[in-house]
C-alpha cells in the first residue's frame, strides 16, 4: 500500500484529495430505539404531526430535530395528509334582521360637495 512508503498528505496532495477523507470513516447509527419510540408516540397520538411527535420524544428524553422525525416519519409512511383549509365566507342564513339598502334606487345627478368628502375644503 502506498500509504505505508508515502506520507499520507503527499498522496492527497498529488491527488487533489482532502487529507481528512482519508481518515473519515462513515458512522452507521443505530435508530431502532428512536423508531421504536416515535412509533410508540404515533400510536398513541394518530393525529400527531411532526412538531408535536417531536415534543413529546424530547418530553421523554430524546435530543431529536424535528426534521430528523419527519425525515422517519415519511420513510415509514406515518405523515398524514394535511386538512385543506376551511374558507370563510359570508353567512347569508343567519337569523339577524337585514337592514334596507338605502342607496339601491337613490339617483346620482351631480358630483357631492368637496366638505362631503372629507376633504374639509
Amino acid at each position: 500500500m502506498l500509504s505505508q512508503e508515502y506520507p499520507v498528505g503527499l498522496l492527497c496532495a498529488l491527488l487533489d484529495f482532502p487529507r481528512s477523507s482519508y481518515y473519515y470513516h462513515a458512522q452507521v447509527k443505530d435508530e431502532m430505539d428512536l423508531e421504536r419510540a416515535t412509533e410508540a408516540v404515533v400510536a398513541q397520538w394518530p393525529t400527531y404531526g411532526t412538531r408535536r411527535v417531536t415534543a413529546q420524544l424530547r418530553r421523554h428524553g430524546w435530543m431529536v430535530n424535528r426534521k430528523h422525525i419527519q425525515r422517519l416519519m415519511r420513510h415509514r409512511g406515518w405523515l398524514r395528509k394535511a386538512k385543506a383549509g376551511m374558507r370563510k365566507t359570508t353567512d347569508s342564513q343567519h337569523d339577524f334582521p337585514r337592514y334596507p339598502n338605502l342607496v339601491q334606487g337613490l339617483e346620482i345627478v351631480r358630483p357631492a360637495p368637496d366638505w362631503d368628502r372629507g376633504l374639509g375644503v
